[in-house]
């Protein structure tokens, strides 16, 4: 039987959040999220997934720095969100449970694929006359598509949403418009402090052209047969809260990856229900822990 003390090991490496294997340069949190595929950025609570932050610090349970701004750690992973942003490495945003992100162009095309919407440029006149894209949001869109990039300044003028009481306004249609993936910080500058957006669309084609290529079960796959390399063990629930997958669609990929033999049911010590893991996870007996590997396998 499975303990947590022996998952969380397991999670230690996959995470990186051991000294011998933590992030303390810009090549390596390239490398780092190139090799878990997706990650949150700043935070991640219970080992839902890797983090760069804990990776920075080589920690499971990192304490959050009083002072910000002198913690080294930190300051990679800020630094890191904004390189690897601008030279196009990964894409950044709030792409999982509304939360920072970074994702692999592997798996940005899986991702992007999840959104299951056509390709039409003007998508977001549809998805606003439906009701499912703000006011707010519609405009930044057409100014975006006007001329992009812009610097935030220039896109609340250009939206008219400039007004200081627009900015909360502003701040959701921009968040919102992440979330679907339609706009993407691309840049930061701090003389004076501003980001630069871009469309997706622009920003992303090569991937966009591969995300065509995949069928909406293919892209859930990718994305969940990589989701336990990293976490080992998990179960409908928390597959369900993090992606938000109808709980339907999450029961059938997990049966399905049951009988191809990937998945099996495991125990946990104290546990009364059961969860999915792994099938060839390693024996708690025979544990090492030079030999454990998140190593990605190729698209569906």
């Amino acid at each position: 039987m499975l303990t947590w003390d022996f998952i969380e090991s397991l999670r230690d490496l996959t995470y990186h959040r051991t000294a011998k294997t933590r992030v303390s340069t810009i090549a390596q949190a390239r490398r780092f999220v190139n090799t878990v595929g997706f990650c949150f950025a700043f935070t991640a609570r219970n080992s839902e997934l890797p983090c760069l932050w804990h990776a920075a610090c080589g920690e499971r349970h990192p304490v959050y720095p009083e002072h910000t701004h002198s913690d080294p750690a930190i300051g990679l992973v800020w630094q890191a969100k904004d390189d690897l942003a601008r030279d196009r490495s990964i894409y950044y945003g709030k792409a999982i449970r509304s939360r920072p992100s970074m994702i692999s162009l592997e798996f940005f095309p899986s991702f992007y694929r999840l959104l299951d919407r056509p390709a039409s440029p003007d998508q977001f006149l549809a998805d606003y006359r439906a009701g499912t894209l703000s006011p707010a949001a519609r405009r930044i869109m057409e100014a975006l598509c006007q001329r992009s990039p812009m610097v935030t300044f220039e896109l609340k003028m250009n939206s008219g949403l400039n007004h200081p009481r627009k900015r909360a306004e502003f701040d959701r249609a921009m968040a919102e418009l992440q979330m679907k993936m339609y706009v993407v910080k691309i840049d930061e500058f701090y003389d004076p402090f501003t980001f630069l957006w871009d469309l997706v669309s622009l920003r992303f084609q090569p991937e966009i052209e591969i995300a065509r290529s995949f069928s909406l079960e293919a892209a859930r796959e990718n994305i969940l047969r990589q989701y336990f390399r990293l976490l080992w063990i998990s179960d409908a629930a928390a597959c369900r809260r993090l992606f938000n997958w109808p709980v339907e669609v999450v029961q059938t990929l997990l049966g399905q990856l049951q009988q191809q033999g990937f998945l099996h049911r495991v125990k946990v010590e104290n546990e009364r229900k059961e969860y999915y893991g792994l099938a060839d996870m390693p024996e708690p007996s025979l544990h090492r822990r030079a030999g454990v590997s998140c190593k990605k396998q190729s698209r569906p």
